[in-house]
């Protein structure tokens, strides 16, 4: 992670607290690291913000699925699977499932 792409993410932050890209970024960015938990924080905080941000739901998946908390991953990406259904996003919705098979079998 570049620590200071970071720091000028979470400067930007501090100026858009409500700036869904910005958070989702920065959990981006804790993810590159490995620093699973303070990723999963900015994921959950990006929808809070905005409820239909799909990706963010994806990435929880991946993060919960690591954590070894299967039950939550699934959740999380079968939420992003009926938001990706609702927009008729098909590409996302494969994707969404592909992770659901993995996780699940």
């Amino acid at each position: 992670m570049s620590n200071q792409r970071l720091q000028k993410l979470i400067a930007m932050h501090q100026e858009q607290p409500d700036d869904t890209f910005l958070v989702y970024a920065i959990g981006m960015e804790h993810l590159g690291a490995g620093e699973l938990h303070a990723a999963k924080d900015f994921f959950l905080q990006t929808i809070q913000i905005d409820q239909g941000y799909t990706a963010a739901y994806y990435q929880l998946g991946i993060i919960l699925n690591r954590m070894e908390h299967q039950n939550e991953a699934l959740t999380y990406l079968e939420k992003g699977y009926k938001l990706a259904q609702h927009k008729k996003d098909l590409k996302t919705m494969n994707e969404f499932r592909s992770l659901i098979d993995e996780i699940s079998f």
